[in-house]
């Protein structure tokens, strides 16, 4: 029985996982003719590094249910420590 709980669970996590949005590039943007436009996602955060500043985007991007997100910005404005990052989204 405990087997069955952890297969489930691993299975559930690398779904979880394979349904994570995609980022795409410029030249994708450009070309996301067949998808609907969900708008723009801002954050605002104390993030070390530009890619825990992706990772959130990533994250807020499968919250609003889009499966492409296209990084707009990803900036540091001044030396308070918040990175500024956003995206267009797109399912």
């Amino acid at each position: 029985m405990r087997a069955r709980v952890l297969t489930f669970l691993a299975a559930l996590l690398l779904s979880a996982n394979a349904t994570a949005a995609i980022k795409i590039d410029n030249q994708q943007a450009r070309n996301m003719d067949d998808v609907q436009s969900l708008g723009v996602i801002y954050i605002n955060h104390n993030f070390a590094t530009e890619s825990e500043a992706d990772q959130a985007l990533n994250e807020e991007t499968d919250a609003q249910g889009a499966t492409y997100y296209h990084v707009i910005l990803i900036r540091e404005p001044g030396s308070n420590g918040n990175m500024h990052a956003s995206a267009d989204i797109y399912r």
